[in-house]
């Protein structure tokens, strides 16, 4: 098997194996006719297409691959320019879908809208009505409207939060928008302010918590004259709004670190250290034994078992939500054994600063492309720390740039679960 030969002919070996299995199973001296050594032939052949491994439709398509450059003109422009059209919509398709799912943890009206853009543009595809280049043509104008959609929140001085309560207030029906853009706001920014203050863990599930933001919504609406007709439907959207974002929200109004003083044979059994992010990232950058006696030291309860190395720190920023929501604290550990691809890292940058925060370490989610060396060795020739939020831009550091970065530790555990004492 490691041989190259045999390496490059044992997808065809399988195939012709598999039909060998298949024409053998006949009982001995029984002969099959033409016509039925065909059909099983085509049997084989219609499963053996289907790939074992995970094709990269980026590759298929001969693109780089993209980030959240997904909604740049330049990336656009190259799926427009795609030879195989058929390919250039699957690759849309999947992008679009995607990117709308991501947006679903954070702005429900947004991502359904936008949900049923795409279906209603693919459903017309399917049904013949709309030519391949026609298609691509609505995609690409619907990538460019969700590029768009992140701005509005900026241009309106709202944050992504207040943003997408506003977008519950149904804010397109003519009867609301007498308002007018002020008075929305306004109630846009009461019900997130509102609705932190009475969200727990679980609350979508007790009836009485739910009845009483219920109240309280509608309370806020006719405090601003919200037209009373819609003030119905709009409490419901608000309530499915309130119920994606209260999980984050829960999170960090619960969890606060009690601080110990543990007996030497505790630590890194019930408790760990707890560092400022910045320190940590300064603290386990290169190999070193790190004074425990440093920190401070606080109990959690996590179903990961404790070691060496492992630490508490609050991930400040919107870059990573919904999954680490502004404010999280998070359960880390250093070093980060074996590959790091995918995985959630605290990244210290010595030559760059993350975009968002303007330090020179970030929280975000590592990924390396790699390309082989003359000498049988490897290198990175990019390394990419993708946010979560869709609102902001992925660092892209290029095989120069591998010198001045180094992963410090990985996020274990979003500390969700816990209540301060």
């Amino acid at each position: 098997m490691p041989h190259e030969e045999a390496l490059r002919i044992r997808d065809d070996v399988a195939f012709f194996q598999a039909v060998r299995a298949v024409l053998a199973k006949g009982s001995p001296g029984e002969r099959k006719t033409d016509e039925e050594l065909d059909h099983a032939i085509r049997q084989i052949i219609s499963t053996a297409v289907v790939s074992g491994e995970v094709v990269d439709i980026f590759t298929a398509a001969g693109l780089k691959k993209p980030d959240i450059s997904i909604l740049s003109d330049e990336f656009l422009a190259e799926v427009r320019g795609l030879p195989q059209r058929n390919l250039a919509v699957e690759l849309l398709r999947k992008l679009l879908s995607g990117e709308i799912k991501t947006r679903s943890g954070r702005n429900v009206v947004q991502a359904r809208s936008f949900a049923g853009l795409l279906e209603q543009t693919i459903r017309k595809y399917q049904n013949r009505a709309i030519e391949t280049a026609q298609v691509i043509e609505e995609l690409i104008a619907l990538a460019k409207d969700m590029r768009d959609a992140n701005a509005r929140g900026e241009a309106l001085g709202l944050s992504d939060d207040e943003l997408a309560f506003y977008d519950a207030l149904e804010t397109n029906d003519s009867a609301v928008k007498v308002l007018g853009e002020p008075t929305l706001k306004a109630i846009a920014r009461e019900l997130v302010e509102t609705v932190k203050k009475n969200v727990a863990i679980d609350w979508t599930v007790r009836e009485n918590v739910r009845a009483n933001l219920r109240v309280l919504v509608k309370r806020i609406l006719r405090k601003y004259g919200y037209p009373p007709d819609k003030q119905e439907q709009a409490t419901r959207t608000v309530l499915e709004q309130a119920a994606v974002l209260s999980d984050a929200w829960a999170i960090v109004q619960q969890f606060r670190p009690r601080i110990v003083r543990p007996r030497p044979e505790d630590r890194y059994v019930t408790c760990v250290p707890l560092v400022p992010l910045k320190a940590a990232a300064g603290a386990f950058s290169d190999p070193q034994i790190v004074e425990d006696d440093n920190w401070e030291w606080i109990e959690i309860e996590t179903r990961h078992r404790l070691r060496p190395g492992m630490f508490v720190a609050q991930v400040v920023g919107r870059s990573m939500e919904p999954a680490i929501p502004d404010g999280s604290y998070c359960l880390f550990a250093s070093p980060v054994a074996g590959s790091r691809q995918g995985r959630t890292v605290l990244v210290q940058l010595r030559d760059n600063k993350d975009p968002e925060t303007g330090e020179r370490y970030t929280v975000k989610r590592y990924q390396s492309e790699k390309v082989n060396a003359p000498d049988e060795t490897w290198r990175h020739s990019r390394i990419t720390l993708h946010p979560n939020n869709p609102a902001f831009q992925p660092i892209i550091l290029t095989s120069d740039d591998e010198e001045s970065v180094h992963v410090v530790a990985e996020v274990v555990e979003v500390l969700s679960s816990m209540v301060a004492q």
